[in-house]
């Protein structure tokens, strides 16, 4: 998974990178100032690892980025180039910010105006050379017809993510990057003196509108407990109003945001936690573990993680039927404690 972070200039996308790492990054060049490895909380995992005293615990990571081509690195005869290096990614943190005393909708119209308008450059030089090309062949006018109605959403000032497509307009879609299809978190950046403050209404509704998760922080603060244990953290930044650290509210709703399913193998040699596209089989699921598990897949023996925590032990939850066979048709639910049966 690979995740770029996106604002202004000095709103505070480089603390993020920071704080989501652990201080733990390299220096990037061209549009990305710096990367590193975000590891995902997951208090399931660490449960599971607790209760079979695994050896190992191997959490989910994101690969993340601090991208500059919306900050000190925009220009407007640029966009395709910087459309074009955010190929490959898959959701996009979006850092709004008014520690430099600009009003937090100056930041966050920025952003969404710089993404949409990338989006609209996109489509407007796609359809001025479909018509130059149809003049000499034939071309897709389904092509045409969808391009048309992606710039008439876009210039109402709205996401690509929030429009529905066809079957057949999915196909043509898979052919295109549009930068505002990307799933979006935002982070907001304030004052430590602003941080418990209500967020303007207009962008509040607006964020509400597109069903984005937000948190509102102080990096500053974050950045400087990193070396600072978890559990003194979250009550230290409580203190200034901040409910829930942006490193664990970005690792609760990342897979929402993506649409991947977690789901968690352990054992005494080692607790570890994956993921599979939401609505994927358990086969596909033992796949992501090993291409032999989903090759002889037989069954799986199956327990949701709440269940398990309730009976507080293997042998409770198997005393109370908690585990159940499933053949290789079943839907992996989020959470789920997988062990796959095969033979090859």
């Amino acid at each position: 998974m690979k995740v770029a972070i996106v604002g202004d200039s000095l709103t505070g996308k480089s603390t993020l990178l920071k704080v989501l790492t652990e201080n733990n990054f390299s220096r990037g060049s061209g549009y990305f100032s710096g990367f590193g490895t975000f590891i995902l909380e997951d208090p399931n995992l660490d449960f599971l690892a607790e209760l079979y005293e695994s050896k190992k615990k191997t959490l989910l990571h994101i690969d993340v980025y601090d991208f500059d081509g919306f900050g000190k690195l925009w220009k407007d005869d640029k966009k395709g180039e910087i459309k074009n290096e955010l190929s490959g990614f898959e959701a996009l943190l979006c850092v709004i910010s008014d520690v430099q005393d600009e009003p937090l909708g100056s930041s966050f119209y920025d952003l969404e105006y710089k993404l949409l308008l990338t989006d609209l450059d996109f489509i407007e030089k796609r359809l001025e050379f479909l018509e130059k090309e149809s003049h000499k062949r034939k071309v897709n006018e389904r092509e045409i017809q969808l391009l048309e109605k992606l710039d008439a959403w876009l210039s109402s000032e709205k996401p690509l993510y929030l429009m529905e497509f066809s079957e057949s307009e999915n196909e043509i879609m898979r052919g295109y990057l549009f930068l505002s299809m990307l799933p979006q978190i935002f982070v907001f950046n304030r004052h430590e003196t602003r941080v418990r403050e209500e967020l303007p209404q207009e962008i509040l509704s607006k964020i509400q509108e597109h069903k984005f998760p937000f948190f509102v922080t102080s990096l500053e603060i974050e950045e400087e407990l990193i070396s600072v244990p978890a559990s003194e953290r979250i009550e230290i930044l409580r203190s200034f109003g901040v409910e829930v650290s942006v490193k664990a509210g970005i690792s609760n709703s990342i897979k929402d945001v993506m649409g991947i399913t977690v789901f968690y193998t352990v054992g005494k040699s080692e607790a570890r936690a994956w993921y599979v596209n939401r609505g994927a089989t358990v086969r596909e699921a033992a796949g992501k573990i090993h291409s032999d598990m989903e090759r002889g897949f037989i069954r799986a023996e199956v327990i949701h993680i709440e269940d398990l925590k309730r009976a507080g032990s293997e042998k409770k939850a198997r005393e109370l039927g908690l585990y159940h066979l499933e053949g290789k048709e079943y839907i992996v639910n989020d959470g789920d404690v997988i062990l796959i049966r095969f033979s090859v």
